[in-house]
């Protein structure tokens, strides 16, 4: 399965903020949308970095209630890596896997397309096993 499919599968939308923003305010887009990792954006709209829950937790352990009055640009990670359409989910699994990381942005011309996170992948995974064991089993009754 390529990341295409998991990209139609899940929609496209992309939750994003500025470097400017405060901390707070994405953490609050974090919780509004039910996601892990919001894209940092320039006025472009061409990403500069992502946001993750984590990043914001290691901020707060460190600096305190402080951390969230901080800008998005402070804590955001600035190298990124990203995916295409056409990467297969388990490359997709491999990359994160090794580079310990839980959302790719996916690009295209360009462009950011969509983010998928472990989550997709892992499910995207599951649904071709399953499809796999379903097809198996067609597969054995229909020789009995």
């Amino acid at each position: 399965m390529h990341v295409a499919a998991v990209l139609k599968r899940k929609g496209n939308r992309i939750v994003s903020a500025t470097p400017g923003d405060s901390v707070a305010a994405v953490t609050r887009l974090l919780t509004e949308h039910r996601i892990g990792a919001v894209l940092v954006m320039d006025d472009d709209g061409q990403p500069v970095g992502i946001l993750s829950e984590r990043d914001v937790v290691r901020a707060v352990a460190r600096d305190g209630a402080d951390a969230l009055d901080r800008p998005a640009a402070d804590l955001m990670t600035r190298e990124l890596i990203t995916g295409t359409p056409t990467d297969t989910v388990a490359d997709m699994m491999a990359v994160m896997t090794q580079r310990r990381i839980r959302h790719v942005p996916i690009v295209e011309s360009g462009q950011v397309i969509g983010v998928i996170s472990i989550g997709d992948v892992v499910k995207a995974r599951i649904d071709d096993a399953e499809l796999e064991v379903e097809s198996l089993r067609g597969y054995v009754a229909g020789m009995g």
